[in-house]
């Protein structure tokens, strides 16, 4: 039974319990009660059953009804945590929403970071980062977990993507070997790495790649079948998702 509907039964009890001690018939006495009487229940029944009465008479009622001292009539507040994630893989930290973003950090398993927003379409999180000049990066859901009040962090526009230009070219300088009883060619290829912005590189052969060496990567070597008089030319080529560069074309003849 509802708070309301204990204050109704309690209140009718009331009416019931004053008109039928003034109402009962005597000899020397109407069978009415006393006007007064009636409207003062009246107006106790109508503060019960009006939707809007508000807390300020729900409480003066239960004041003046002995009977209904003691029930709660608090307000009851709900509870923040501050909205947290932690890094469950190691991930890269980013300066938006998406892999087209330059990478602020990487942070290792087990990092705690606090949430300041959020981007559902991509499934990023903004976060506050003491390592990102900004104060903040971006990290992606799949490898983090939230916890805290997540739910009421604000969804924020991504900032736009920054223009990256291709890798700078490089340097490259090479030896190579023949074996003319095998006709065997061993070459090796050593640059100068002056990309700061590349994904990887490709060794091109003949203008077809032979290899894709990962970001940072200074030397290659390999060893092919290549007849006495026969040329080749190879290239490197630095490339990011905006483009490539490629170095100087290196002919190479047994």
């Amino acid at each position: 039974m509802t708070h309301n509907h204990r204050s109704i039964i309690v209140a009718v009890s009331l009416i019931l319990a004053i008109l039928a001690c003034n109402g009962v018939p005597t000899a020397n006495a109407p069978q009415e009660s006393a006007p007064e009487i009636q409207t003062a229940a009246a107006q106790t029944l109508q503060v019960i059953l009006t939707p809007s009465v508000t807390a300020t008479v729900q409480q003066s009622i239960i004041a003046d009804t002995p009977s209904l001292t003691g029930l709660p009539t608090g307000t009851i507040t709900p509870t923040y945590s501050v909205p947290m994630l932690t890094v469950r893989e190691q991930t890269n930290c980013r300066t938006g929403p998406g892999q087209d973003y330059e990478v602020v950090f990487t942070y290792l398993s087990g990092k705690k970071l606090e949430i300041a927003g959020r981007y559902d379409p991509d499934n990023y999180w903004l976060v506050k980062s003491d390592e990102s000049p900004t104060g903040t990066c971006w990290l992606w859901g799949e490898y983090v977990e939230v916890t805290g009040s997540y739910w009421v962090v604000s969804s924020v526009t991504p900032p736009p993507t920054s223009t990256i230009p291709p890798p700078l070219a490089p340097s490259v300088t090479w030896e190579f070997f023949c074996s003319y009883a095998s006709n065997q060619m061993e070459v090796t290829f050593i640059w100068i790495d002056y990309a700061t912005n590349e994904t990887g590189y490709r060794v091109l052969r003949n203008g077809q790649p032979v290899a894709e060496l990962p970001a940072n990567t200074t030397s290659y070597n390999e060893s092919i079948a290549l007849s006495v008089g026969e040329k080749i030319v190879y290239e490197i080529e630095a490339f990011n998702f905006a483009g490539s560069t490629r170095s100087s074309i290196i002919p190479i003849t047994c």
